[in-house]
């Protein structure tokens, strides 16, 4: 019926153009006369369109049936209360492992901004992984300057090689970036959850004698739980994460109930 309609529609504004332009080249007798007739024939048209046309032809007032799509929810929490809650992705309450042993989830760090990256450590591309955890190591710094009005910030650096990357494993690759436990975890599980997770995530693997090609996702996450920003590159973002680190913590006035605390010796 759209069709029919949006053709009859542009028959009349090519009948009114017709019309109008039929003025040009007129006697200045003949064109009070003309304008007249032409007159007649917009308000009848006029009358025409407004039943031929419905509202929406042009842009205004969309049909009914179409609907924005909803915005990206990680945390599961959006507007709306309880009647409008999606069913809540598992994979934010599932334990997995930290470089202390750890059990953690992405549930722990409610009410904190959150930078995400996938990496394994034994990448021998300085630009690749390695360049991603110096951004870590880069934007933690920078973060954690005194005189700081925030606290509730979180790095999660998450291997795509859990065979390899045992706790221990990352733990001794943690150090040789100066990480703080309290503000940055370096996670690994069982390889189908990590495999889920990463997926989720954007991330692509593929292994290829002995190497994981892959690609690149950083995401920041709100204090509010929301995705803010996804880098799909390598390189330098150190400057660009505590950018999106600050707006996204700053969602909230108070630190969360506090990071995870190293295991006691």
């Amino acid at each position: 019926m759209q069709e029919p309609v949006a053709r009859a529609c542009l028959i009349w504004e090519f009948f009114f153009a017709a019309s109008a332009l039929s003025l040009v080249g007129l006697r200045a007798s003949q064109v009070s006369r003309h304008f007249h007739r032409l007159m007649d024939r917009v308000v009848l048209g006029a009358w025409v369109f407004a039943f031929i046309c419905p509202p929406g032809v042009f842009g205004q007032n969309p049909p009914s049936d179409v609907k924005a799509a909803p915005p990206l929810e990680v945390a599961g929490n959006p507007p709306g209360g309880e009647a409008a809650r999606p069913t809540r992705n598992p994979l934010l309450d599932y334990k997995f492992t930290n470089e202390l042993g750890q059990a953690v989830s992405l549930a722990d760090f409610d009410g904190q901004a959150l930078a995400i990256t996938f990496f394994f450590t034994r990448c021998p591309m300085p630009e690749f992984c390695p360049r991603l955890s110096r951004n870590f190591q880069e934007a933690s710094q920078e973060l954690s300057i005194g005189g700081q009005t925030f606290t509730n910030w979180h790095f999660l650096s998450i291997t795509f090689d859990p065979e390899f990357d045992t706790p221990a494993v990352l733990r001794d690759y943690a150090e040789l970036y100066g990480y703080d436990p309290r503000h940055w975890s370096f996670i690994t599980g069982p390889k189908d959850k990590i495999n889920e997770l990463a997926a989720q995530s954007g991330i692509k693997t593929d292994p290829e004698n002995g190497v994981m090609n892959h690609n690149f996702r950083t995401l920041i996450i709100d204090a509010a739980g929301h995705l803010q920003m996804v880098f799909p590159t390598g390189g330098n973002l150190s400057e660009a994460i505590v950018s999106e680190m600050r707006k996204a913590a700053g969602l909230t006035s108070l630190a969360a109930d506090g990071p995870i605390q190293p295991a006691a010796p």
